[in-house]
């Protein structure tokens, strides 16, 4: 694809490249300082997507633009990394290997990389400490779950088969293993279901304790209410431990189950703190509680017992357009739907929370679109930064440590 930049203008922007007009006062300012933005944008249609990286001092106010501006890291990073502070880690499925990586001098930079194979794709990660990262996935031939972990330091990994799963049913030849993967109490916590040749899920998700660091399998708990499980976790966002170290997790990687004549519900889940096993008195199905299905993968903690869910409000020819809504997580109600933020077209992890404001980048149609800005302690709903420049989608929204 022809690139939308120059290498010059690479270099004159130094680091990430803040997309912004100079002859704008009120526009944000190139910055190579460790406490901007990244913005993940994509152009063109899969599978001819380009992935840029536009930088950002601010997600409040000014305006960005991808025009002229923008780090291409298409031929070494995609929006499934997995982030912590200033580095990206990335598995490689085509070329087989896991690295770490960094944006510097307006490029991907390799800090290093190691060959890896022990999943067919990552499924989902979560942290130990700031050094110590866990992920899960099938192996290739998604008869096994392997698990692999990670010292981010050194880079040296340590890979594993967990034991002890359910047996696949009969008439069933593949796992399944989801993005919620969570560690919490010395445990983790995953989701499994069970597919057959018709790639047809089983009823039911088996929920997995497994111990840490010895990773043996404990309890298993199971709820035939769906056969989802929380959608791979770098390219989306479906699970979280909250203050009380409550887990939940949304089962919105969904396909075809029941014979087949139709997707899996999408329900909201909980294991509390200090328990193994699924709250038998907690599943919260999306479409009753919101009127509305919930959206591949976005439900995020705001940190003052509740959390933001993105939502389907309709699909036309295969092309969704999206809203957003706020759950309470004890009584797992919506207390209201975010009315001001326009309807928006497909992004994925295009969400970042902190200190209880949600700050959501949504693709409209317009000219121009914006960062909205949700205040969890007022209930508020503000315009930030202002976004254009021939994107087709926002991938993802972080801030750069």
């Amino acid at each position: 694809m022809k690139r939308l930049f120059s290498i010059s203008s690479l270099i004159a922007c130094l680091l990430l490249l803040n997309a912004c007009s100079k002859n704008d006062d009120n526009n944000t300012k190139p910055s190579t300082e460790v406490g901007s933005y990244a913005m993940w944008v994509q152009v063109g249609s899969w599978p001819n997507v380009s992935y840029y990286i536009m930088g950002l001092n601010s997600v409040t106010e000014g305006t960005a633009t991808l025009s002229g501006n923008g780090v291409d890291v298409t031929s070494v990073l995609n929006a499934s990394v997995i982030k912590r502070d200033s580095f990206y880690y990335y598995y490689n499925t085509t070329e087989g290997r896991f690295g770490k990586y960094q944006i510097v001098n307006g490029a991907a930079k390799a800090i290093k990389e190691v060959p890896f194979t022990n999943f067919a794709s990552l499924a989902g990660h979560t942290w130990i400490d700031e050094n110590t990262l866990v992920m899960i996935g099938t192996n290739s031939a998604a008869t096994a779950i392997n698990y692999s972990t990670v010292n981010v330091t050194t880079m040296t990994i340590t890979n594993g088969t967990f034991t002890g799963l359910p047996a696949l049913p009969a008439g069933y030849n593949a796992y399944r293993v989801g993005g919620d993967l969570q560690y919490v109490n010395g445990n983790l916590f995953f989701a499994v279901g069970f597919r057959n040749p018709d790639f047809i899920m089983y009823a039911g998700i088996s929920e997995i304790q497994a111990s840490y660091p010895g990773f043996k399998i404990g309890d298993i708990s199971t709820d035939t209410r769906t056969s989802g499980m929380g959608n791979t976790s770098g390219y989306f966002a479906t699970s979280f431990v909250d203050k009380n170290k409550d887990m939940y997790f949304l089962t919105s990687w969904v396909s075809k189950w029941a014979g087949g004549t139709g997707n899996a519900p999408i329900y909201i889940y909980r294991i509390k703190n200090g328990e193994t096993k699924l709250d038998a008195g907690y599943h919260v199905k999306v479409s009753d509680v919101v009127g509305f299905e919930a959206a591949s993968g976005l439900f995020m903690d705001l940190g003052n017992g509740t959390a933001l869910l993105k939502y389907i409000i309709s699909t036309v020819d295969n092309n969704s357009t999206y809203g957003y809504t706020i759950i309470n997580l004890s009584t797992g109600t919506e207390v209201k739907k975010l009315a001001e933020i326009p309807a928006g077209a497909g992004s994925e992890r295009n969400v970042f929370v902190e200190n209880g404001k949600a700050y959501i980048a949504v693709v409209s149609g317009q000219a121009t679109d914006y960062i909205w800005i949700y205040d969890s302690a007022t209930g508020a709903v503000t315009k930030g930064t202002a976004i254009s420049g021939g994107y087709n989608s926002i991938s993802r929204i972080e801030r750069l440590k």
